[in-house]
């Protein structure tokens, strides 16, 4: 949850204020920086309309230090679930949000970062619209090739100007998924 959700982003940051961390991950050294991450939760006591079925709220925060650097940085964000507390340990809770994050970077980054620029999209605002463009460019980022193109936005610019390699493009299926 972010800033866009203020009221659950308040209850989130005052219930887990003062409630200690229930799981720290070691130390990991990846992408030029090491980091650990630390998790905490609250039970939910109270629906909220908006998430009828939130049974938790998480506070996941990583910190990190950048290589040829001293300084140790934190970040903090906060997650809601409808999972109970005995379904999934700290540690599994915390090892599916990182998991949350390789989606975002393979597909909804992509999505918002090329030209399809999907969160300003005006037929997002519209619920039909939305889901018709959500699975359009669902099915055409399975069938971008990656080797053949340097960025989605290449392939773009090259699939505009070459109508007809678009359109043997949908007719190839796609390569298989291991």
């Amino acid at each position: 949850m972010k800033d866009n959700q203020p009221t659950l982003h308040q209850l989130a940051q005052s219930k887990l204020a003062a409630i200690p961390d229930e799981w720290v991950s070691g130390w990991e050294k990846e992408h030029g920086r090491i980091e650990r991450r630390h998790l905490c939760r609250v039970d939910l006591d109270q629906d909220i309309s908006s998430f009828p079925g939130a049974r938790q709220l998480i506070k996941i925060t990583r910190e990190w230090i950048e290589n040829n650097s001293d300084e140790l940085k934190s970040e903090t964000r906060y997650f809601i679930t409808n999972l109970l507390r005995e379904e999934r340990s700290a540690a599994r809770l915390a090892q599916a949000i990182r998991g949350h994050w390789s989606v975002e970077n393979k597909n909804h980054w992509k999505r918002d970062t090329s030209l399809w620029k999907e969160d300003a999209s005006r037929p997002r605002k519209k619920a039909s619209g939305g889901q018709v463009l959500a699975l359009l460019r669902g099915a055409i980022l399975r069938l971008h090739d990656k080797e053949a193109f340097e960025s989605l936005n290449a392939s773009f610019h090259h699939y505009s100007a070459k109508a007809y390699a678009a359109l043997r493009l949908l007719k190839t299926p796609p390569a298989k998924i291991n």
